[in-house]
């Protein structure tokens, strides 16, 4: 799953859906050379938001010193008419941002700072020719401005940069067994192409002589005099950095606020220099409010600026809601929530007074959420990030915020900040304010559920903002939805509408996605069972709903398109994909596709049930079932239980040559899938060493499990304790109950209880089936001795309300992150449609088999 910088990547092409940034709308802003016709003798080519023109007989070299050119959207069009003019006579394959929009939006404040800067990639095929363009291009473009390009060397003072890399896509694994961009080494191995925001060569490459003055340059320019040190990185953006340091001469701890000249432009086209000198005249007004940090002055470094202000003791007030939750912390009763919400009140009181103390010197804070607010020991607070504090009745600077806790645009400045304080209030009361930037009357959903929930009195909290009582059409879509729930759960009418949600969003006309879904369904071709098509279409064959012809003929054509050396595993790739091909009737097609993927894929080197060597086992098994004849059958099943010594070996803490064992627990990236793989296999043959296997398995898995003080049982991970089936104590204890069904083992039995109290809990952050409330609440179901629909089971099912979106007649169902809708199987419609089929027992299908089963495609 792509990171926060990444996933808004994926935000940026439509307002409902994850989708491509292929896709963005910018087709008043792109660039002529995107738009005239190629010149003779070029083609040209689109990837993502970049355009290539390429030599029609060129064939691209495989690595070597490439060249960036940066710049700023201003004289962007002037520096791709000049770079292009160099390349083109030199015949040099490049690529360049299309658009101007495009452009803009790589060097927003939130993408990821490793790319910051790249408008133009060059892509010299020897040293001679490398030379000679980086020399005409930093003569050709001296004076232009651009960002730095930090994993890049500077060519001269023009903002032409180089690093040696990869010039076509190829793969290998890291250290820690990820999937990364690759180099070949002398010896022709491919070794990760390290892409980081320091410029380094490969071991094997030495730098060209005519770089060594720029590199001597590089080092040269660095400010020794710096009087601080830095102690710790406390944030990157493509801004800059935030850092804690500590004075030198003092020995006074300071936090330095990085800004990078002509990176992380806002929605303003300010770049991170002009917020952090509007921070500095900010927090100088402030001068002596006891609710902002002291500012110590601004300095230069090289081409960096940096703001040096007051450390301030504290967490974020994010951090304190993560600590403090209530309502996963046991609290049951209103007198149990009580403590929190005097807290609640504490920390509005705070806020308040701080928001008047601002506006009374004639600012605005204009960026106020969770994670700007320190908590002081003493439970005072302070404000950081003033980058977008100004004049009260400013009118042309953006308001920032978290998504949700936005006013809209155009609101005034103490109207902004008085809408952020509600919000806040909000989150800390029910921390899915997110949902309010998908649905704005969502707000009021979550509000009026808190109020009932912790027992408010009528005026608690801050006024509700005024921007709220309209916006009929939404809570019009609000109440559709709650009368889904209230005062029955209507089990038929929220399955139509998932499945009229799940319909509309189909897009068969698109070779790269078939349903919306999470952003990971972009890197296997749209078609793996976790993000892609093929887990979609499993939920509806399964659920007993049609499954169009057209879409199972997409799935297949796709799935042949993806490279079968990278075959992935049951939930991210091929073999998964071969297997709902199979149940859906194309037992031929799935075939063939799983011997494609066998006889070329690399064993992987995982061992769970997502992405590894359990989840292809125990495709084969699946695979083996539905064999038209005994050979493949015994083939395959003989396939499962080599695999499954080998598993036994790793559980037992023996080396198996190119497995790892997983760094947690849980039924999808634990051990929990091997112990299932053992347990079917133990059923099939009767050998007694599977039925141990499993056991050991489980019990590794067990191992992870601690005991909270609501009594709860969770994996522990790291700092996070966690129930999901993805990774967590729900899957580990399915596992468990299958083997309890079968072999007697009370220590196994003993971990139920706790379990299934875990997973009926009242707050789930997210909705989906591998990390959310619809894998949790039908964990709950089969774990319940009460049934599928015992009172805990539906008061959390009806507890989807915070997150379900109406859509004329259909329900959309927001996925990761709750920044866009998915209609997947992971984290989507297709999950909750599976889930919630599941629990009713609508269907033959899922009222008579195992939670286990259907996740698994059993």
């Amino acid at each position: 799953m792509p990171g926060v910088q990444e996933t808004q990547l994926y935000c940026l092409a439509d307002r409902t859906y994850f989708d491509t940034p292929a896709r963005l709308p910018d087709a008043d802003s792109r660039y002529r050379l995107d738009t005239d016709p190629p010149p003779a003798g070029w083609r040209r080519e689109a990837v993502g938001l970049w355009t290539s023109l390429v030599p029609e007989h060129a064939e691209l070299a495989e690595q070597g010193w490439k060249i960036h050119v940066s710049t700023v959207p201003d004289e962007a069009e002037a520096t791709l008419r000049d770079t292009a003019r160099i390349c083109l006579s030199h015949g040099v394959p490049f690529k360049f941002l299309r658009s101007t929009r495009a452009l803009s939006l790589m060097a927003d404040k939130h993408m990821n700072r490793s790319g910051a800067g790249k408008f133009i990639a060059v892509y010299p095929p020897d040293d001679t020719v490398f030379r000679a363009l980086a020399e005409e291009l930093s003569t050709a473009l001296a004076g232009r401005s651009g960002p730095y390009v930090l994993s890049d060397l500077r060519i001269g003072d023009a903002p032409v940069y180089t690093r040696y890399g990869a010039y076509v896509p190829r793969w290998c694994a890291d250290a820690d067994g990820s999937r990364v961009l690759a180099l070949r080494d002398p010896s022709g191995q491919l070794v990760p192409d390290e892409r980081g925001v320091v410029f380094r060569t490969p071991s094997w490459v030495e730098v060209p002589s005519f770089l060594r003055p720029h590199l001597a340059a590089r080092a040269a320019a660095r400010d020794d005099t710096f009087p601080y040190t830095v102690t710790e990185a406390l944030q990157f953006s493509n801004a800059g950095g935030i850092y804690l340091a500590k004075d030198r001469e003092t020995g006074r701890r300071v936090v330095l606020r990085e800004a990078r000249p002509h990176c992380g432009l806002d929605g303003a086209g300010d770049d991170a220099v002009t917020r952090l000198h509007r921070e500095h005249r900010a927090l100088t007004t402030l001068a002596g409010l006891d609710c902002v940090p002291e500012v110590h002055g601004v300095r230069t470094v090289w081409e960096h600026h940096f703001l040096i202000e007051e450390h301030i003791e504290g967490n974020t007030l994010l951090e304190e809601i993560v600590g403090r939750f209530a309502l996963v912390r046991g609290a049951v009763t209103v007198e149990e929530l009580a403590p929190y919400v005097a807290w609640t009140d504490a920390m509005v009181g705070e806020l308040s007074r701080a928001l008047e103390e601002i506006h009374a010197r004639g600012l605005r804070f204009g960026d106020l959420h969770p994670s700007n607010i320190i908590v002081r020991p003493d439970g005072r607070i302070a404000l950081v990030d003033f980058e977008y504090a100004t004049a009260l009745d400013d009118q042309d600077t953006p308001l920032a915020g978290a998504q949700g806790l936005q006013a809209p645009p155009g609101t005034p400045g103490a109207e902004a900040d008085a809408y952020a304080l509600w919000a806040t209030w909000l989150t800390m009361l029910m921390p899915l304010t997110e949902m309010a930037g998908l649905e704005r009357a969502k707000a009021l959903t979550l509000e009026s559920w808190a109020r009932s929930r912790y027992g408010l009195p009528a005026g608690a909290g801050p006024a509700r903002p005024a921007l709220l009582h309209g916006l009929d059409d939404s809570r019009r879509r609000e109440a559709e939805v709650a009368a889904l729930f209230e005062p029955e759960v209507d089990w038929a009418g929220i399955r139509t509408r998932l499945l009229a949600g799940i319909h509309a969003g189909a897009t068969p006309e698109r070779t790269d996605r078939l349903f919306p879904g999470g952003p990971g369904l972009f890197a296997t071709g749209g078609t793996d069972l976790a993000n892609g098509a093929a887990g979609v279409l499993y939920a509806l064959h399964r659920t007993g709903a049609p499954v169009p012809e057209e879409w199972t003929d997409w799935l297949a054509a796709a799935a042949l398109r993806r490279d079968p050396a990278e075959a992935g595993g049951l939930f991210d790739g091929l073999p998964g994909t071969a297997l709902v091909l199979t149940l859906l009737g194309r037992a031929e097609q799935g075939r063939e596709l799983w011997d494609r993927a066998m006889s070329t894929a690399s064993p992987a080197p995982s061992a769970d049930l997502f992405t590894g060597r359990a989840g292809i086992a125990l495709a084969a098994l699946r695979m083996a079932r539905a064999s038209d004849g005994p050979e493949p059958g015994t083939r395959l099943i003989d396939t499962a239980l080599s695999t499954a010594r080998d598993l036994d070996l790793l559980a037992r803490g023996e080396e198996v040559d190119g497995m790892r064992l997983p760094e947690s627990a849980g039924l999808l990236r634990g051990l929990s899938g091997a112990a299932l793989l053992h347990l079917e296999l133990h059923a099939l043959t009767g050998e007694d060493w599977l039925r141990e296997a499993a056991r050991t398995a489980v019990g590794r898995e067990a191992g992870h499990l601690v005991t909270l003080d609501d009594g709860t049982l969770q994996v522990r991970d790291g700092g996070r304790n966690l129930l999901y089936l993805n990774q967590g104590s729900s899957g580990v204890a399915l596992v468990a109950q299958a083997y309890t069904a079968r072999h007697e083992d009370p220590a196994l039995d003993a971990l139920i209880p706790g379990v299934r109290k875990g997973c009926a809990m009242e707050f789930v952050r997210e909705p989906g089936l591998f990390m959310g409330r619809a894998g949790l609440v039908a964990t709950a179901g089969q774990l319940s001795p009460d049934g599928r629909r015992g009172p805990e089971v539906l008061s959390s099912v009806r507890n989807l309300t915070w997150h379900l979106l109406a859509d004329e007649d259909r329900l959309l169902v927001p996925g990761a992150t709750l920044r866009r809708c998915s209609a997947d199987l992971a984290t989507g419609a297709a999950g909750l449609l599976l889930s919630l089929d599941f629990l009713s027992g609508a269907t033959d299908a899922t009222a008579k088999s195992g939670l286990l089963d259907l996740l698994t495609l059993g």
